[in-house]
């Protein structure tokens, strides 16, 4: 009750008119797409202006800071998981991250992987690519489209090696009980991946407290990045189990002292990192990581929730069927629903310039912290209209 109510209390508090302003797309349309890719704030695009400026004069002195910036994003990245600097890695994409710790491990004949059926392929074929080696994947089926630790311990035995699931469903929006799956991976000595894609930048992930060993996460989704830059975390407890399948003149200690050759990796995720580091999508996404920590992550993620719950309960006065999970812990920033024909439906969103996905044979909504009640009502009058005319 006083978790709720403190989120209550920083929604209710919160001017958030002043973080509408920094998304200009809000004066054309309604994004409800977040799940799917996001529209930059305009720190964001300032900050890339920024670099580019720079770039026209590029000497030792501007390249100092650029350096000493991706310093400052690997941190903001950290502090938003309840990580240390030094566990972070720049990935270009959430595939990445994943495969370099699936192909970053040392695998034997008859081991194996679980995940779940139906994730998003990010979280699958970086797994099924170990065939090579003999490893199976397993795929959790799952009719009510929510799973646990109960569910999980029938696929499990004692030669899997690593738990791969989405933090969040990115059809349904169901929310994984991460802390309880970091428990029982933890009782078992099986590697915990999580695929953090539809939840960091939206809900609140303690990477520590939920036992996480690797967490990978591209930009340009709830993040507010543009593609091509995300992050990867790597316990200090397990990253020496990992080597990197990518290897570069950055991925040893004292890079820099380029001669004679050395072979000492790396100590930290940073060993992830082969070659010149992506400065333009640094600068890009710490920009963006600046933004969420100015808003807060509890209230963004207070938001987002309140949000999808005035759009379920809108949705349901209308006669929509809610398809997500919607049931306290389980529920997240997507909600999915269905009502007649989806393809017309989400022809007569677009229409109106509200950007869905179709989504589990219905629309899947993915409202951001500066979405408001006028984006609501929008949502709502244009899926009310298309009921009375079907």
């Amino acid at each position: 009750m006083a978790i709720y109510i403190e989120r209550a209390t920083a929604v209710a508090s919160m001017d958030w008119t002043r973080w509408r302003a920094e998304f200009p797309s809000a004066e054309r349309q309604v994004h409800m797409n977040h799940a799917g890719i996001s529209p930059l704030p305009r720190r964001v695009a300032e900050a890339i202006r920024a670099f580019a400026e720079d770039g026209l004069i590029l000497d030792g002195e501007i390249y100092r800071r650029w350096e000493q910036r991706a310093d400052a994003v690997r941190d903001a990245a950290a502090r938003l998981i309840g990580a240390r600097a030094r566990e972070i890695a720049f990935v270009r994409s959430t595939s990445e991250g994943l495969s370099l710790a699936a192909s970053g491990l040392e695998w034997r004949a008859g081991d194996n992987v679980v995940t779940v059926a139906d994730e998003y392929p990010s979280n699958v074929y970086p797994w099924f690519g170990l065939r090579r080696f003999g490893v199976e994947t397993r795929l959790l089926q799952r009719p009510q489209l929510c799973f646990g630790c109960d569910e999980i311990a029938t696929v499990v035995d004692a030669r899997t090696r690593v738990l791969a699931v989405s933090a969040v469903d990115w059809q349904s929006g169901f929310r994984t009980d991460l802390a309880a799956l970091g428990e029982f991976c933890r009782q078992r000595g099986i590697l915990f991946v999580v695929d953090a894609i539809q939840s960091m930048g939206a809900l609140q992930t303690d990477v520590e407290a939920c036992a996480i060993d690797v967490l990978s996460a591209g930009g340009h989704k709830w993040l507010l990045g543009p593609e091509g830059c995300g992050v990867l975390f790597v316990s200090d407890r397990v990253v020496e189990r990992f080597h990197p399948p990518v290897l570069g003149w950055k991925s040893v200690d004292n890079a820099n002292a380029y001669l004679p050759y050395h072979f000492d990796l790396r100590s930290d995720a940073a060993r992830f990192e082969p070659g010149s580091a992506p400065h333009l999508g640094i600068h890009a996404l710490g920009a963006a990581l600046d933004l969420l920590h100015d808003v807060g992550p509890a209230a963004i993620e207070a938001r987002v929730l309140e949000t999808t719950d005035r759009l379920t309960e809108g949705l349901r006065r209308i006669g929509a069927t809610i398809l997500s999970p919607r049931s306290g812990a389980d529920r997240s920033a997507i909600l999915t629903f269905a009502l007649g024909d989806t393809a017309a439906l989400h022809r007569a969103l677009l229409d109106a310039s509200v950007l869905t996905r179709p989504r589990l044979g219905g629309i899947r909504l993915a409202p951001h912290f500066y979405n408001d009640a006028d984006d609501i009502a929008r949502v709502l009058d244009v899926v009310s209209a298309f009921a009375k005319r079907a």
